[in-house]
C-alpha cells in the first residue's frame, strides 16, 4: 500500500472541537447563541435540561435519555453520521460532559456486578473506557464543529486549591484537557464598580485547565464563539 504524503501548510481546518469549562450559572449554555450559524443549523444535545436561558431562540434540541445514557449516545452518534443530519446541521452543542459522566456512573451502578462495593475499581475502569470512546468519537466527527460544556471544580493539593474539570474518574479528568486542542475556562470577574465581566480564558498561565494549541486566541476572549471560531479557522 502506497503511503500518502502531504504538506502541513496544505492542511485546512474546516471545523473546531472546543471544550468550555465553567461554574454553574456562568453562562456556558448561553454560548450557543453566539455560534456563527442560523438556529436551524445548530443542534443542542441537553443532558441538563437547562434551556430556560435560551428563551426566544429556535434551536433543535434532543433531550438525553438518562435511563441508558450509553445507548443514547450510540444512537445519537449513528444519527449524526446519517446524510439527513449532515445536510442539516453545522454545529453540535453538547451540554454537558459532567452530566454525561455522572449518568454513566449511575447507570453502571445498577448493574449487579459493577454495583457491588468490591468491584468499584472495575466500575470506574469500565466507565473510563465508555467515556473515552464517547468523547473521542464525538470530538473527531469531521462533518460538524463540536462544542462540549463541562462544570469546573476546585480540588485540593495539600493546602493549595487547584481549579479542575468536574467529571467523575481521575483518568477522564486528567485526560480531557489533552484530548482537545481548545479548552476554554469561563471566568467571571468584577470591575472596579462591581459589575460582572465574563471572559473565556485560553491561556494556561491564567487557568490550569485552559489550552489553546492553535496559538490563535488571546489569553482573555469575550464570550463569543463566533469570534473564537473565526480566529481558529482563519476566516
Amino acid at each position: 500500500m502506497a503511503l500518502k504524503i502531504t504538506k502541513t501548510g496544505t492542511i485546512a481546518t474546516k471545523r473546531v472541537a472546543v471544550l468550555v469549562v465553567g461554574t454553574a450559572g456562568a453562562g456556558k449554555t448561553s454560548l450557543i447563541r453566539t455560534l456563527p450559524a442560523p438556529d436551524s443549523e445548530i443542534l443542542m444535545v441537553s443532558f441538563e435540561g437547562g434551556t430556560a436561558c435560551l428563551d426566544g431562540t429556535n434551536y433543535d434540541v434532543i433531550e438525553a435519555d438518562l435511563k441508558n445514557p450509553i445507548v443514547f449516545m450510540e444512537e445519537l452518534y449513528e444519527a449524526l453520521t446519517s446524510d439527513a443530519y449532515k445536510k442539516k446541521y453545522k454545529y453540535i452543542f453538547i451540554d454537558s460532559l459532567t452530566e454525561i459522566g455522572q449518568s454513566v456512573i449511575s447507570f453502571l451502578k445498577k448493574d449487579p456486578h459493577y454495583g457491588q462495593a468490591k468491584n468499584t475499581l472495575q466500575l470506574y475502569g469500565k466507565y473510563a473506557e465508555i467515556m473515552t470512546t464517547i468523547i473521542k468519537s464525538y470530538r473527531d466527527m469531521t462533518d460538524y464543529s463540536i462544542i462540549f460544556t463541562c462544570l469546573d471544580s476546585i480540588d485540593r493539593d495539600g493546602l493549595d486549591k487547584i481549579e479542575s474539570i468536574n467529571v467523575p474518574g481521575t483518568s477522564i479528568k486528567n485526560g480531557l484537557r489533552g484530548w482537545f486542542d481548545i479548552v476554554l475556562s469561563y471566568k467571571l470577574y468584577k470591575d472596579e464598580e462591581g459589575n460582572t465581566i465574563r471572559k473565556l480564558v485560553s491561556d494556561v498561565g491564567e487557568s490550569p485547565i485552559a489550552k489553546d494549541r492553535t496559538s490563535k486566541l488571546d489569553a482573555f476572549e469575550d464570550p463569543d464563539l463566533s469570534v473564537i471560531i473565526k480566529k481558529v479557522l482563519g476566516k
